[in-house]
């Protein structure tokens, strides 16, 4: 078991049309604007660091949220059930689907009021 990387840093916006506004008159790039899950988000480049920006979290309902901020790294791991012994599971594990192509997440709690989203990716046609 071992994390292989990370895919974003995920921040909770109250409005992601003024946020993402902001990024693109500062110079950075934004794509893949659109509502996922009854959510909006958008992916933005800072360089070699992507923030996706999120109205609300997967997992709200499952824990307390601040109304902005950072909310938690999203990191591939190459088995998520193992990754996942040992943690509180906040939300998850679960299948959803994306521009990110398919994938097995679940939140754990960390340290800091933050949470840590493990993602396994799934080929399109694996059942998992």
């Amino acid at each position: 078991m071992s994390v292989t990387g990370l895919t974003n840093l995920a921040v909770k916006v109250r409005d992601v049309d003024a946020a993402c506004a902001w990024y693109v008159a500062r110079g950075f790039e934004v794509r893949d604007r659109m509502h996922w899950n009854d959510i909006e988000r958008a992916d933005v480049f800072l360089g070699p660091v992507q923030i996706t920006l999120f109205s609300a979290a997967i997992y709200e309902d499952a824990c307390t949220l601040p109304d902005e901020g950072f909310l938690h790294p999203a990191l591939l791991c190459d088995d998520l059930d193992a990754q996942l012994e040992g943690h509180q599971v906040v939300w998850g594990p679960q299948i959803v689907e994306g521009v990110f192509g398919r994938r097995r997440i679940a939140f754990v709690e960390a340290p800091g009021g933050i949470r840590l989203e493990f993602m396994e990716q799934l080929a399109p046609s694996d059942p998992a």
